[in-house]
Order: structure tokens, then C-alpha cells, then sequence
């Protein structure tokens, strides 16, 4: 039995389906870029501050999608896929290996953000969404 959107997402969330969809063309995006032989930013910045910053992305992502109670859930399945991906670079010999410096990083990444967001900023997509809601017109007195 699958959880439906409106079970794991935030009760403010107007816009849940949007946000679970452009995080999992997210998850899709870190899954093509960790299995390709050619490093995207390669060269531009530190392997582990990469490694860091987008796990720390998907966790702020994920944290501001879901219920504060399921964050532990995606924190596992966060690490989950990290690891994953490191073991597929280490058996699919193309030019990338595994290293557990970069599990590490990926999952300190996770638990930095998923920390930032339960200290507060977890609703961050609840204030965007509140952003872009249409201001109501104040009724005139007569």
C-alpha cells in the first residue's frame, strides 16, 4: 500500500503533487549525475563540499516538503540512496570509484539539513506558497 501525496505532505502545501515532482526529477538528477563518467562541476569545487551541498539540497527539499514526522524517514532514504550510488560508481567501472569520505559527506549533508529544517525552516515551502497566494481585496464599508 502506497502513502499518498497528501499523507506525507506538509497540511499547508497547496501545491504538494509540484513539489513532490520537481523533487523527484531532483532525485533522478543526482541519480544521473552520480553514475555518468564525467563529473559535471568537476574542478570547480571541492569533490566533499559537492558531495555535502547537494545531499544538504535534496534534505531541505525533502524536509520542506514532508511532515516534520517523516523526517526520519527521508533522512534514511537519503542515506539510502547516497550509498546506493556510491557502491553503482564502485561496480560499474567508468572512470568513477567509491569512497565512504564521500558517503560521509553526503550524509552529513542530509543531517545538516534536515536539522536546519527542524529547527524552523522546514516551512519554507509553506511561506513560498503563501508568497504567491493572491492577496484578498479588503470589502469596502459602506
Amino acid at each position: 500500500m502506497s502513502a499518498s501525496v497528501d499523507s506525507l505532505a506538509q497540511p499547508k502545501l497547496r501545491f504538494a503533487w509540484l513539489w513532490w515532482a520537481f523533487g523527484w526529477v531532483l532525485i533522478v538528477a543526482t541519480i544521473t549525475e552520480s553514475l555518468k563518467p564525467k563529473v559535471l562541476l568537476e574542478g570547480v569545487a571541492s569533490d566533499k563540499a559537492l558531495h555535502f551541498l547537494g545531499y544538504f539540497a535534496l534534505a531541505m527539499w525533502f524536509g520542506g516538503v514532508c511532515r516534520r514526522s517523516r523526517y526520519l524517514i527521508v533522512g534514511t532514504l537519503l542515506i539510502a540512496l547516497g550509498g546506493a550510488l556510491e557502491i553503482g560508481q564502485g561496480v560499474m567501472n567508468i572512470g568513477r570509484m567509491a569512497d565512504w569520505r564521500d558517503f560521509v559527506a553526503n550524509s552529513l549533508g542530509i543531517a545538516t539539513g534536515l536539522a536546519v529544517c527542524a529547527i524552523g525552516i522546514g516551512q519554507w515551502m509553506v511561506w513560498i506558497e503563501g508568497l504567491l497566494r493572491p492577496k484578498k481585496k479588503a470589502t469596502e464599508i459602506e
